[in-house]
């Protein structure tokens, strides 16, 4: 492990994209848990509405982040991009400041957050063009390693998060978003270095990918998006399910969520070793299995115990989609870095517009509990499909290079 760390820092470039990545995750976990808060209390709108809000700004980027990841397969240097993405997401956060009708904030949000957009998945592209450019294509572990990172930042962005707002507010915490994002820009500007140029045949042209078309590429995207649906369905009911069926408190909440997250980090990079050794599509079925059980166990929890027993199986299953699913479609697609990180990314974002609108949806009409059938079966039916044979993206040429 420790060769393969030394070897992964010594990528020109790898060292910059894991601090980018950790800040990123503490600029948004510095702003989002106390946004519902902020609509509802300083903005006096109601949570529905809130919920639209976020609906809408999520869906915003997906279509503009597709088409910009097909342009920037094509480039052979995505700093620009990184930067200019970054800094608009700066000046998206900068709204919350300034703007203070709900429906003004609702059109700057939406054309902002979707400028905003491609930063993330072009970040985890560039690391991968970095490891590729490196002595050592261990791509799964630098994955893993930079996710990590990732959720790093999503632990102490809320702790940092609620000193701002205790002492400067709202605007402490928006402001301080927007700076993160403006270091992240300032830091690629000065430190990335353009990537080599790797001289490929004249007559090999960089396939177009119709996603419709192409079940080796569409059936595990459709697997990522039914999993992260079952795991926003249960970020927003588990809370609930503690407070209101178990009889616990806050304190036992915010307890079991740590305990998930801190599990998070040390099985990723678990991950990324057990990949020299597994394929990307046998862990994902571990994972899928494991999170099964979870569900499982949640459906019968009589006691807190028992749930804090399940986040072990919780936290595998979450790192298994966070960092292993980006490697499995990044290696589906090698030659476009940008589109599959940029497919993978609007995955887990769909997935969490459909598990926060279907979780809620079930657990107002089968209770809080029974709500976690959902969260079973769609995880039952992604494994399903993870295992059903299908033609590989090589197998059939002539499918995939439509548009």
């Amino acid at each position: 492990m420790l060769i393969r760390t030394y070897n992964l820092l010594r990528i020109p470039g790898y060292l910059l994209f894991m601090l980018c990545m950790l800040l990123q995750g503490m600029a948004i976990s510095v702003s989002a848990p106390f946004l519902a808060v902020y609509f509802t209390e300083v903005l006096g709108v109601s949570a529905g509405a809130f919920g639209i809000f976020t609906a809408v700004t999520l869906l915003s980027g997906i279509g503009l982040s597709m088409m910009i990841a097909r342009r920037s397969d094509r480039s052979p240097d995505r700093r620009p991009l990184m930067v200019v993405s970054m800094i608009f997401n700066a000046i998206a956060f900068a709204g919350y400041i300034f703007i203070h009708d709900f429906y003004l904030l609702l059109l700057y949000m939406t054309i902002f957050t979707a400028a905003g957009s491609p930063a993330m998945p072009q970040l985890f592209a560039s690391a991968r063009e970095a490891v590729n450019g490196g002595s050592s294509a261990d791509h799964a572990y630098a994955n893993s390693t930079l996710r990590s990172m990732f959720s790093l930042g999503f632990i102490s962005g809320p702790l940092a998060g609620a000193v701002l707002l205790k002492h400067f507010g709202f605007q402490g915490i928006f402001w301080s978003t927007g700076l993160f994002f403006l270091l992240c820009a300032l830091l690629i500007l000065v430190f990335a270095r353009r990537p080599a140029a790797v001289e490929q045949p004249r007559q090999t042209r960089q396939p177009v990918v119709s996603l419709h078309r192409n079940a080796g590429v569409l059936i595990p995207f459709i697997v990522l998006t039914l999993l992260y649906t079952g795991h926003w369905a249960n970020n927003l009911n588990i809370a609930l399910f503690i407070i209101n069926t178990l009889g616990g408190n806050t304190q036992n909440v915010a307890s079991i969520a740590s305990i998930c997250a801190l599990l998070e980090i040390p099985f990723m990079i678990m991950l990324g070793l057990l990949a020299a050794k597994y394929t990307n599509k046998q862990l994902l079925g571990w994972g899928i299995s494991l999170g099964i059980l979870y569900y499982l166990i949640v459906l019968g929890a009589g006691e807190l115990w028992q749930l804090i027993a399940g986040q072990v199986l919780l936290a595998f299953f979450v790192a298994v989609i966070s960092a292993v699913g980006i490697s499995y479609i990044q290696d589906l697609l090698p030659e476009l870095p940008g589109y599959a990180s940029t497919l993978y990314t609007n995955a887990s974002t769909i997935g969490k517009l459909a598990g926060s609108l279907a979780g809620g949806i079930a657990a107002q009409w089968t209770g809080y509990r029974y709500s976690y059938i959902l969260c079973l079966v769609l995880s039952m039916f992604s494994l399903g499909l993870l295992i059903l044979p299908r033609r590989s993206l090589a197998a059939a040429p002539s499918k995939h290079t439509a548009s």
